[in-house]
């Protein structure tokens, strides 16, 4: 779907009655003009309760170059129903029987054309502008993968967390001192070429495996300070559901990516030198209120040995 294709579709159908707020309360984006193609991939099964409020978050960014695709897995449950609802719009759709969330995004990305990409799962959503936020950090540089800051939001929308971001740190992203959210996190179709694509094996972790191999194929990594997007925390979310999994699939990528086993001494050495570093960049970009705010939930999270809240969680 080109520029002049998407300005000439209609205004987006209304939204369901009693939904304010974004991505609600517009149905006619105002459309810039990009040179840059973004495709966008949000897999689905069964998530007829918030896709609808994924999707127009995307479509609603008013960015004219976007390439929206969505694969179903066969999903029974009306989320067919919202997802032609807003067919006009897609560059592509299909709802049919898969091997997983990997399997869609991969299928999703094999559909796209744009040399920018990302996907979007159909239980999260884009911050107004998020898409020019990136095209411009992409335009003006030579990085091959953009993120930014992520707000943790519950059911309904609202938020509950932020997830503040500082410049990338290889050491500290294989050893577990900094991280990446999927959600805010786009790269060039050049750098995920080159690192393999997705690993269609991964049930849970194929997000951090792709990173894993961007790290490997020597991305350079751009980060931009601006919240992109909103991630939603709920029961039935993959790293939930499949928490067990998540981690037997982490240890696999540790042995296999890093140099240093992960506890021993000189990987304890490296995950609190790149700590440090975060530290100073939380400090420098005047994120230490923010970074105060997180202790007692990290403390907590040390006492339980488990995440126990949106600013303790995936450290």
């Amino acid at each position: 779907m080109n520029a002049s294709t998407f300005a000439k579709l209609p205004p987006l159908p209304p939204p369901p009655p009693g939904k304010t707020g974004w991505p609600w309360d517009t149905n006619d984006p105002t459309m810039d003009s990009s040179p840059l193609k973004i495709t966008v991939v949000t897999p689905s099964y069964q998530q007829a309760h918030f896709i609808e409020e994924t999707i127009r978050s995307v479509l609603l960014q008013g960015y004219s170059n976007l390439e929206y695709i969505i694969i179903d897995g066969g999903s029974t449950d009306g989320t067919v129903d919202i997802i032609r609802k807003y067919e006009k719009h897609l560059a592509y759709w299909v709802s049919e029987k898969d091997r997983g969330a990997a399997d869609a995004i991969a299928k999703g990305f094999r559909h796209g054309t744009g040399p920018i990409l990302g996907w979007l799962n159909s239980d999260d959503l884009y911050r107004p502008a998020a898409l020019q936020t990136v095209a411009a950090a992409f335009l003006s540089g030579t990085a091959n993968v953009v993120y930014g800051n992520t707000y943790w939001i519950d059911q309904l929308g609202e938020v509950l967390a932020e997830k503040r971001q500082t410049p990338f740190s290889r050491s500290g992203y294989l050893y577990g001192g900094a991280d990446l959210q999927q959600p805010a996190t786009f790269w060039t179709r050049d750098i995920y070429d080159k690192a393999g694509g997705i690993d269609e094996s991964f049930r849970a972790a194929f997000d951090t495996d792709l990173f894993f191999r961007f790290v490997e194929a020597g991305a350079k990594f751009h980060y931009t300070p601006q919240f992109l997007a909103g991630f939603r925390v709920h029961s039935q979310q993959i790293s939930d559901v499949l928490l067990e999994t998540c981690r037997k699939e982490l240890a696999t990528l540790r042995a296999r990516h890093l140099p240093y086993p992960i506890r021993s001494f000189r990987g304890r050495v490296l995950r609190n030198l790149a700590r440090l570093e975060r530290t100073f960049w939380y400090l420098r970009q005047g994120d230490l209120f923010w970074l105060i705010g997180r202790i007692p939930d990290r403390l907590k999270s040390r006492v339980v040995h488990e995440a126990t809240g949106p600013a303790s969680r995936w450290q």
